[in-house]
């Protein structure tokens, strides 16, 4: 019985293009033209009846279809590569996909990276920075998240306290808000509001105008020891323990790879260096 399937090449086409987010990088990827690619998805799309990927003026997202099919696609795929690698002898490039907060990677982990990467020149490493929530994360090897004390998922590696800090502790009340999923000044201890206030998205930004002398902010410790190392010239406050910590996971729904295992371990040994 044949097996009621799509096409492998509108697969290829789909699974490329959602992980690059882009109809133009899968057409590289897959030595096409970006007209090939979208013919192909639109086809797929047609099969499905309903839309995977949502057209944007500032580029494409996964719908909710989308969303749902493409880790199934993604790990089908692994294992063809897999198996025709295993019968050709070829030996498969590793690669790594870490997600992770956009504070942390820019703060924390790209100043470290370097010496993960060292002697790991045919590993390729791809990092999905999260404002909030990252909607791919279950396309990851590696999570790296804050998580509340007591309430970490099994095989979850602790890497120290996420303290709460108050940076630009000298400067004007200006409050500038990280908007997320916890509320920063109610945990700090000053619930309100106290004249005028900015909300961002990241700390990343909270930080580049706590620098500007614009406000001040209530953001983790880490990120705000990371932009210091960076140059920033802010004062800070006592660090509060809210029973926050720096967790980082192996994705339970994928095959642990022993690149994941060691990068991992990796960073636990530079953690928590942020007391």
């Amino acid at each position: 019985m044949a097996r009621q399937i799509p096409h492998l090449i509108y697969l290829q086409a789909f699974e490329a293009a959602a992980r690059h987010l882009s109809f133009t990088r899968a057409a590289e990827e897959l030595n096409c033209t970006q007209a090939a690619i979208s013919q192909r998805i639109r086809g797929l799309e047609q099969y499905f009846g309903r839309p995977l990927f949502l057209r944007k003026a500032n580029g494409l997202e996964l719908s909710q279809a989308g969303q749902a099919y493409l880790p199934g696609i993604t790990q089908a795929l692994d294992v063809v590569e897999a198996s025709t690698r295993g019968l050709t002898g070829r030996r498969a490039r590793q690669s790594l996909t870490v997600s992770a907060p956009i504070s942390f990677l820019n703060l924390c982990l790209a100043p470290l990276l370097e010496g993960f990467l060292a002697g790991r020149e045919e590993t390729a490493v791809r990092l999905n920075g999260a404002i909030w929530t990252d909607p791919n994360v279950e396309l990851a090897d590696v999570s790296i998240a804050i998580a509340e004390r007591g309430m970490m998922a099994p095989d979850t590696v602790d890497l120290g306290p996420a303290r709460l800090v108050l940076a630009g502790a000298t400067q004007a009340e200006r409050r500038i808000e990280v908007q997320g999923k916890y509320p920063l000044w109610d945990l700090w201890g000053q619930s309100g509001e106290t004249g005028a206030t900015l909300r961002v998205d990241t700390a990343v930004t909270a930080l580049d105008l706590v620098a500007a002398g614009i406000g001040r902010s209530v953001v983790y410790e880490p990120y705000a020891l990371g932009a210091r190392a960076r140059g920033a010239g802010f004062e800070l406050g006592p660090a509060v323990d809210v029973g926050h910590m720096l967790t980082v996971r192996a994705n339970p729904d994928r095959p642990r790879s022993a690149l994941a295992g060691e990068f991992i371990g990796w960073l636990s040994g530079h953690f928590p260096a942020v007391e």
